[in-house]
């Protein structure tokens, strides 16, 4: 396995990460991270924002609407919810039963490594909008 470096605009991103409740697109990362570090490329937050979710350090997640993706530290596990008229990406909690799903050979899974639940509708602040 390859031995990677932890670099100071990595450490400026996953601290953005960790500290926001706003799930940040990629660009706003960016912006964020140019306060602190002016010379930052926007390539060179896509590359870090992809290194660390492969290794696990930060989640993204994609919109149903084909929309930018957006990002989070690594948090305990839970759902999002997605706003269809705002695009609000809320965290919700996953019922604690959840973890305790069983799956059945007969099924064709064997190992389940992630439930990756993901609520669509209209948030509070919406909900007199229109429908979808």
């Amino acid at each position: 396995m390859k031995k990677t470096r932890n670099t100071r605009q990595r450490g400026v991103i996953l601290d953005i990460l960790q500290e926001s409740c706003s799930h940040p697109t990629a660009e706003t990362v960016y912006r964020e991270a140019r306060r602190v570090l002016p010379n930052i490329s926007l390539g060179t937050v896509y590359r870090n924002l992809n290194f660390l979710r492969d290794q696990g350090a930060v989640r993204e997640i994609r919109p149903s609407d084909g929309g930018s993706s957006r990002f989070e530290g690594a948090h305990t596990p839970h759902a999002h919810f997605h706003c269809v008229h705002c695009n609000a990406l809320l965290d919700i909690p996953l019922p604690g039963t959840l973890g305790n799903i069983r799956f059945e050979e007969e099924e064709g899974i064997s190992a389940v490594s992630l439930i990756d639940l993901h609520v669509i509708g209209s948030c509070s602040g919406c909900e007199g909008g229109a429908a979808t």
